[in-house]
Protein backbone atom coordinates (compact mmCIF):
# COMPACT_ATOMS: atom_id res chain seq x y z
CA UNK A 1 0.00 0.00 0.00
CA UNK A 2 1.21 3.50 -0.79
CA UNK A 3 1.33 5.88 2.17
CA UNK A 4 1.45 9.09 0.13
CA UNK A 5 -1.31 11.39 1.32
CA UNK A 6 -2.48 11.87 -2.26
CA UNK A 7 -1.61 10.49 -5.67
CA UNK A 8 -2.88 10.43 -9.22
CA UNK A 9 -3.63 7.37 -11.30
CA UNK A 10 -4.12 8.74 -14.81
CA UNK A 11 -7.24 10.97 -14.56
CA UNK A 12 -8.13 9.69 -11.08
CA UNK A 13 -7.11 11.57 -7.93
CA UNK A 14 -6.67 9.37 -4.85
CA UNK A 15 -6.53 10.93 -1.37
CA UNK A 16 -5.97 8.73 1.68
CA UNK A 17 -8.65 8.82 4.36
CA UNK A 18 -6.34 7.27 6.97
CA UNK A 19 -2.90 5.64 6.65
CA UNK A 20 -4.36 2.19 7.29
CA UNK A 21 -7.69 2.21 5.46
CA UNK A 22 -9.86 4.19 3.05
CA UNK A 23 -9.37 6.62 0.18
CA UNK A 24 -11.41 9.32 -1.54
CA UNK A 25 -11.52 9.06 -5.34
CA UNK A 26 -12.21 12.10 -7.52
CA UNK A 27 -11.81 12.92 -11.20
CA UNK A 28 -14.57 10.57 -12.32
CA UNK A 29 -18.30 10.97 -13.02
CA UNK A 30 -20.03 7.69 -12.25
CA UNK A 31 -23.11 8.79 -14.19
CA UNK A 32 -21.08 8.23 -17.35
CA UNK A 33 -19.94 4.86 -18.76
CA UNK A 34 -16.58 3.80 -17.32
CA UNK A 35 -13.99 2.32 -19.69
CA UNK A 36 -12.72 -1.15 -18.78
CA UNK A 37 -9.12 0.03 -18.27
CA UNK A 38 -10.38 2.64 -15.79
CA UNK A 39 -12.57 0.03 -14.09
CA UNK A 40 -9.55 -2.27 -13.72
CA UNK A 41 -7.54 0.56 -12.12
CA UNK A 42 -10.39 1.26 -9.70
CA UNK A 43 -10.46 -2.38 -8.64
CA UNK A 44 -6.71 -2.30 -7.96
CA UNK A 45 -7.16 0.90 -5.92
CA UNK A 46 -9.89 -0.86 -3.92
CA UNK A 47 -7.59 -3.81 -3.17
CA UNK A 48 -4.92 -1.38 -1.95
CA UNK A 49 -7.11 0.86 0.23
CA UNK A 50 -10.03 -1.34 1.29
CA UNK A 51 -12.78 1.32 1.16
CA UNK A 52 -13.33 3.95 -1.55
CA UNK A 53 -15.46 7.10 -1.26
CA UNK A 54 -16.78 8.87 -4.38
CA UNK A 55 -18.37 12.20 -3.44
CA UNK A 56 -20.76 14.38 -5.47
CA UNK A 57 -22.21 11.52 -7.52
CA UNK A 58 -25.88 12.25 -8.23
CA UNK A 59 -26.89 8.71 -9.15
CA UNK A 60 -30.19 7.17 -10.10
CA UNK A 61 -30.77 3.60 -8.92
CA UNK A 62 -29.81 2.37 -12.40
CA UNK A 63 -26.58 4.40 -12.32
CA UNK A 64 -25.83 3.11 -8.82
CA UNK A 65 -26.15 -0.46 -10.05
CA UNK A 66 -23.93 0.29 -13.05
CA UNK A 67 -21.32 1.84 -10.74
CA UNK A 68 -21.44 -1.20 -8.46
CA UNK A 69 -20.84 -3.45 -11.48
CA UNK A 70 -17.41 -1.84 -11.89
CA UNK A 71 -16.38 -3.93 -8.87
CA UNK A 72 -18.40 -7.12 -9.42
CA UNK A 73 -21.71 -8.67 -10.35
CA UNK A 74 -24.61 -7.88 -7.98
CA UNK A 75 -25.95 -10.80 -5.96
CA UNK A 76 -29.25 -11.25 -4.15
CA UNK A 77 -28.27 -13.11 -0.99
CA UNK A 78 -29.91 -11.12 1.80
CA UNK A 79 -33.40 -12.51 2.38
CA UNK A 80 -34.08 -10.07 5.22
CA UNK A 81 -33.60 -6.93 3.10
CA UNK A 82 -36.14 -5.71 0.52
CA UNK A 83 -35.00 -4.64 -2.93
CA UNK A 84 -36.04 -1.89 -5.31
CA UNK A 85 -38.96 -3.00 -7.51
CA UNK A 86 -37.18 -1.84 -10.65
CA UNK A 87 -33.79 -3.34 -9.73
CA UNK A 88 -33.75 -6.57 -7.71
CA UNK A 89 -29.96 -6.29 -7.28
CA UNK A 90 -30.34 -3.07 -5.26
CA UNK A 91 -31.18 -3.85 -1.64
CA UNK A 92 -32.76 -1.25 0.66
CA UNK A 93 -31.46 -0.62 4.17
CA UNK A 94 -34.10 1.54 5.86
CA UNK A 95 -34.35 2.63 9.48
CA UNK A 96 -35.88 5.47 11.46
CA UNK A 97 -39.34 6.75 10.51
CA UNK A 98 -41.19 3.97 8.71
CA UNK A 99 -38.33 1.48 9.05
CA UNK A 100 -37.18 -0.82 11.82
CA UNK A 101 -33.83 -0.58 13.56
CA UNK A 102 -31.51 -3.23 12.10
CA UNK A 103 -29.42 -4.39 15.05
CA UNK A 104 -27.27 -6.63 12.85
CA UNK A 105 -25.83 -3.58 11.12
CA UNK A 106 -24.47 -2.29 14.44
CA UNK A 107 -22.27 -5.35 15.05
CA UNK A 108 -18.86 -5.89 13.40
CA UNK A 109 -19.18 -8.11 10.34
CA UNK A 110 -18.32 -8.82 6.75
CA UNK A 111 -21.37 -9.08 4.53
CA UNK A 112 -23.09 -12.42 4.00
CA UNK A 113 -20.28 -14.65 5.33
CA UNK A 114 -22.93 -17.31 6.02
CA UNK A 115 -22.84 -18.47 2.36
CA UNK A 116 -20.03 -19.80 0.18
CA UNK A 117 -18.48 -17.97 -1.46
CA UNK A 118 -19.17 -14.76 0.43
CA UNK A 119 -19.48 -11.56 -1.64
CA UNK A 120 -16.09 -10.02 -2.36
CA UNK A 121 -17.30 -6.41 -2.26
CA UNK A 122 -20.25 -4.26 -1.23
CA UNK A 123 -21.45 -0.88 -2.55
CA UNK A 124 -23.64 1.67 -0.74
CA UNK A 125 -25.30 4.94 -1.71
CA UNK A 126 -27.02 7.37 0.64
CA UNK A 127 -30.51 7.72 -0.85
CA UNK A 128 -32.06 9.54 2.14
CA UNK A 129 -29.84 10.65 5.02
CA UNK A 130 -30.54 11.98 8.54
CA UNK A 131 -29.50 15.51 9.45
CA UNK A 132 -26.92 14.08 11.83
CA UNK A 133 -25.52 10.70 12.85
CA UNK A 134 -25.61 7.39 11.03
CA UNK A 135 -21.88 7.08 10.34
CA UNK A 136 -20.38 3.82 9.08
CA UNK A 137 -17.09 2.46 10.44
CA UNK A 138 -14.73 -0.01 8.78
CA UNK A 139 -11.78 -1.91 10.25
CA UNK A 140 -8.78 -3.45 8.49
CA UNK A 141 -8.89 -7.22 9.11
CA UNK A 142 -5.42 -7.73 7.62
CA UNK A 143 -3.85 -5.17 9.95
CA UNK A 144 -5.64 -6.89 12.83
CA UNK A 145 -4.07 -10.21 11.78
CA UNK A 146 -0.63 -8.56 11.58
CA UNK A 147 -1.00 -7.53 15.23
CA UNK A 148 -1.10 -11.18 16.34
CA UNK A 149 1.91 -12.91 17.85
CA UNK A 150 3.33 -15.06 15.00
CA UNK A 151 3.03 -18.28 17.03
CA UNK A 152 -0.62 -17.59 17.85
CA UNK A 153 -1.28 -16.59 14.24
CA UNK A 154 0.13 -19.91 13.02
CA UNK A 155 -2.14 -21.79 15.43
CA UNK A 156 -5.22 -19.80 14.41
CA UNK A 157 -4.54 -20.57 10.75
CA UNK A 158 -5.10 -24.25 11.54
CA UNK A 159 -8.56 -23.66 13.02
CA UNK A 160 -12.06 -23.72 11.53
CA UNK A 161 -15.07 -21.78 12.79
CA UNK A 162 -18.82 -22.06 12.19
CA UNK A 163 -20.82 -19.19 10.70
CA UNK A 164 -24.62 -18.93 10.74
CA UNK A 165 -27.08 -16.36 9.44
CA UNK A 166 -28.78 -16.12 12.83
CA UNK A 167 -25.72 -16.58 15.04
CA UNK A 168 -26.69 -13.70 17.35
CA UNK A 169 -30.46 -13.63 16.91
CA UNK A 170 -30.43 -10.36 14.94
CA UNK A 171 -32.16 -11.92 11.93
CA UNK A 172 -35.29 -12.43 14.01
CA UNK A 173 -38.28 -10.23 13.21
CA UNK A 174 -41.17 -10.10 15.74
CA UNK A 175 -44.22 -11.92 14.46
CA UNK A 176 -42.38 -13.62 11.58
CA UNK A 177 -41.56 -17.07 12.96
CA UNK A 178 -42.25 -18.78 9.64
CA UNK A 179 -39.88 -16.37 7.91
CA UNK A 180 -37.14 -17.13 10.45
CA UNK A 181 -37.65 -20.89 10.16
CA UNK A 182 -37.34 -20.70 6.37
CA UNK A 183 -34.26 -18.50 6.68
CA UNK A 184 -32.55 -21.01 8.96
CA UNK A 185 -33.57 -23.96 6.81
CA UNK A 186 -32.28 -22.38 3.60
CA UNK A 187 -29.01 -21.22 5.17
CA UNK A 188 -27.65 -23.87 7.56
CA UNK A 189 -24.38 -23.27 9.46
CA UNK A 190 -21.19 -23.47 7.38
CA UNK A 191 -17.51 -24.03 8.16
CA UNK A 192 -15.19 -21.08 7.56
CA UNK A 193 -11.47 -20.53 8.19
CA UNK A 194 -10.60 -18.45 11.24
CA UNK A 195 -7.82 -16.85 9.18
CA UNK A 196 -8.18 -16.47 5.40
CA UNK A 197 -5.77 -15.13 2.75
CA UNK A 198 -7.06 -12.40 0.48
CA UNK A 199 -7.54 -14.10 -2.92
CA UNK A 200 -5.98 -11.20 -4.86
CA UNK A 201 -3.31 -9.69 -2.61
CA UNK A 202 -2.50 -12.75 -0.52
CA UNK A 203 -2.64 -10.78 2.76
CA UNK A 204 -3.94 -12.87 5.63
CA UNK A 205 -7.06 -11.55 7.36
CA UNK A 206 -9.18 -12.34 10.40
CA UNK A 207 -12.24 -13.90 8.78
CA UNK A 208 -14.43 -14.65 11.81
CA UNK A 209 -16.94 -11.93 12.67
CA UNK A 210 -18.80 -10.88 15.79
CA UNK A 211 -22.14 -11.02 13.98
CA UNK A 212 -21.99 -14.34 12.13
CA UNK A 213 -19.48 -16.61 13.91
CA UNK A 214 -20.90 -18.97 16.54
CA UNK A 215 -17.83 -20.91 17.71
CA UNK A 216 -14.43 -22.37 16.79
CA UNK A 217 -14.42 -26.11 16.13
CA UNK A 218 -12.12 -28.62 17.79
CA UNK A 219 -11.46 -26.64 20.98
CA UNK A 220 -13.29 -26.23 24.27
CA UNK A 221 -16.06 -23.69 24.64
CA UNK A 222 -13.88 -21.61 26.96
CA UNK A 223 -11.00 -21.63 24.46
CA UNK A 224 -13.33 -20.78 21.58
CA UNK A 225 -14.84 -17.84 23.43
CA UNK A 226 -11.42 -16.59 24.57
CA UNK A 227 -9.92 -16.73 21.07
CA UNK A 228 -12.93 -15.05 19.48
CA UNK A 229 -12.92 -12.34 22.14
CA UNK A 230 -9.23 -11.68 21.41
CA UNK A 231 -9.79 -11.48 17.65
CA UNK A 232 -12.87 -9.28 17.95
CA UNK A 233 -10.92 -6.99 20.27
CA UNK A 234 -8.18 -6.54 17.68
CA UNK A 235 -10.75 -5.71 15.01
CA UNK A 236 -12.41 -3.15 17.30
CA UNK A 237 -9.24 -1.15 17.99
CA UNK A 238 -9.64 2.40 16.58
CA UNK A 239 -6.06 2.49 15.25
CA UNK A 240 -7.04 0.34 12.27
CA UNK A 241 -10.44 1.90 11.57
CA UNK A 242 -11.94 4.59 9.39
CA UNK A 243 -15.22 6.31 10.31
CA UNK A 244 -17.20 7.93 7.51
CA UNK A 245 -19.85 10.62 7.94
CA UNK A 246 -22.37 10.24 5.14
CA UNK A 247 -23.01 13.14 2.77
CA UNK A 248 -25.67 13.34 0.05
CA UNK A 249 -24.69 11.82 -3.29
CA UNK A 250 -21.78 9.74 -1.98
CA UNK A 251 -21.06 6.33 -3.49
CA UNK A 252 -19.03 3.98 -1.26
CA UNK A 253 -17.55 0.58 -2.08
CA UNK A 254 -15.46 -1.71 0.09
CA UNK A 255 -13.49 -4.94 -0.13
CA UNK A 256 -15.52 -7.45 1.89
CA UNK A 257 -12.47 -9.72 2.28
CA UNK A 258 -10.07 -7.10 3.64
CA UNK A 259 -12.47 -5.20 5.90
CA UNK A 260 -15.24 -5.59 8.44
CA UNK A 261 -17.74 -2.83 9.20
CA UNK A 262 -20.58 -1.66 11.42
CA UNK A 263 -23.15 1.14 11.39
CA UNK A 264 -23.71 3.59 14.24
CA UNK A 265 -27.35 4.20 15.16
CA UNK A 266 -27.07 7.63 16.78
CA UNK A 267 -29.73 9.44 14.76
CA UNK A 268 -32.85 8.60 16.77
CA UNK A 269 -36.03 8.25 14.72
CA UNK A 270 -34.71 10.17 11.73
CA UNK A 271 -35.21 8.49 8.38
CA UNK A 272 -32.13 6.82 6.86
CA UNK A 273 -32.22 4.90 3.59
CA UNK A 274 -29.19 3.36 1.89
CA UNK A 275 -29.08 1.46 -1.38
CA UNK A 276 -26.84 -1.58 -1.23
CA UNK A 277 -25.40 -4.05 -3.72
CA UNK A 278 -23.39 -7.10 -2.66
CA UNK A 279 -20.96 -8.14 -5.37
CA UNK A 280 -19.41 -11.37 -6.64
Amino acid sequence: MSFALAERVDELAIELFTPTLGATVSGIDLRQPVAEDTAARLRQILYAHGVLFFRNQQLTSEQFLASARIFGEPLRHNPYLPSLPEHSGVEIIESGTGGRRILANETWHSDVTWVKPAPHATALFGADLPLFGGDTTWTNAADAYDALDPRLAAYLESLTAVNFVDANGHARVPGQDEYLNNLRANHPPIDVPVIAPHPVTGRKTIFVTELHTTYIKGVSRVTSESLLRLLFGLLAEPVRQVRFTWEPNTFVVWDNRLTQHRGIHDYGEQRRILWRATLA
